[in-house]
């Protein structure tokens, strides 16, 4: 969890704001001013002192753009004083729409500030939600290192849905990760349905089939409860026996998982995916469980489409199989990290969807640098 800030350190941010908010407007209305001053009596600049409180509103609060906008007024009553036709409709005029527009200015301000605050808050809560539902697995479970990453999306509207879990069995180590259909707070309700499923059912001893089906039906159930018919969710199910070197994977119409070998890593592409949790009904035959090598030495690493679907600006998606050598021979935890952060900086720092990563490293290989 992030260190409280400082309420000095706040207030220093809050000046580095408002000094450009200020200062900008002000040096306007000073130059407009004076160029005013000194252009031809026909000519008449001041009603572009609206410009200063319409600078303000975009960046400061409602007392600062109101504060610029009284100032602007007054400077266009003087600007009408030096020029001696204060006694003209044409000044009152003016000065009229110059306070009327810093008034509209002064609400869309107050408008703006009451959004950004709200929006604040529901990030900050889905993000806690997020902390809650989504717990770091533990650094060791049998012979595995695990290793996640979570990071929010840079657009509230597009935060929540992606899940991920790490359960112990009678025979080793089951995975999941996944992605609820839809976003921002609804789509916590079902990311907390089925985690809580995939946990409550790893002492059932139930096969990776039966576990799918087990989520399925919990989604289907909550469909119902809310009278929604289209909620799904992509999900992918991993079981790492404690013996032997494989991976058991099944796939609901999910991305495929990669497996980071010492000649490079290969994507395990499902033969035959089975819908979405949800969506079992379209095919209710479809739970098959593929085998795949993964030796001592080796990581299997699970994401959301976040990671594969992020942009940069010019369009380009993450090139997620020609970056992962990059990132050969970390463990789970460092390599999870890694990647996420070489996601966003693919973005610039402007994730358009939630990205997750699960990474689980077989120990017992040789040695690494």
């Amino acid at each position: 969890m992030s260190e409280p800030v400082p309420p000095s350190a706040a207030r220093q941010g809050r000046r580095r704001v408002l000094r450009p908010a200020v200062l900008i407007p002000v040096a306007s209305m000073a130059i407009l001013s004076v160029v005013d001053l000194t252009v031809p009596r026909s000519v008449h600049l001041g009603p572009l002192l609206a410009v200063a409180p319409a600078l303000t509103a975009a960046s400061a609060g409602p007392a600062t753009t109101a504060a610029v906008g009284v100032l602007a007024v007054v400077l266009q009553f003087l600007l009408g004083l030096a020029r001696e036709e204060t006694d003209t409709p044409n000044t009152a005029v003016q000065v009229a729409a110059v306070a009327l527009i810093s008034l509209a200015l002064v609400l869309y301000s107050r408008a703006r500030t009451r959004r950004e605050s709200e929006l604040a808050r529901v990030r900050a809560m889905a993000e806690a939600t997020n902390d809650v539902l989504l717990r770091p697995p533990p650094a060791r479970l049998g012979p595995l290192r695990l290793g996640s990453e979570y990071r929010a999306a840079g657009d509230i509207a597009q935060i929540g849905g992606d899940l991920y879990g790490v359960v112990r069995t009678r025979e080793g180590t089951r995975l999941l990760i996944g992605d609820v259909r839809g976003k921002g707070l609804d789509a916590l309700d079902d990311t907390a349905l089925l985690l809580g499923a995939f946990r409550s059912a790893s002492h059932l001893g139930l096969s990776l089939p039966a576990l799918a089906a087990h989520l399925d039906a919990a989604l289907v159930w909550s469909n119902e409860q809310k009278g929604a018919a289209e909620d799904f969710a992509t999900a992918l199910l991993a079981d790492v026996p404690d013996a032997g070197e494989d991976v058991l994977l099944l796939s609901c119409g999910h991305p495929p998982a990669y497996v980071l070998r010492a000649d490079g890593p290969e994507a395990l592409e499902a033969a035959r995916p089975a819908p979405p949790l949800g969506l079992a009904a379209l095919d209710p035959d479809a739970w098959a469980v593929e085998r795949h090598a993964f030796r001592p030495g080796e990581t299997l690493l699970l994401y959301t489409d976040g990671v594969i679907e992020a942009r940069d600006e010019k369009g380009t998606f993450y090139p997620l199989a020609e970056r992962l050598p990059l990132f050969a021979g970390q463990d789970g935890d460092r390599l999870a990290r890694w990647v996420v952060d070489d996601v966003v900086r693919h973005t610039h720092d402007r994730l358009a969807d939630d990205a997750a990563l699960l990474c689980a490293y077989r120990g017992g290989g040789p040695a690494r640098g």
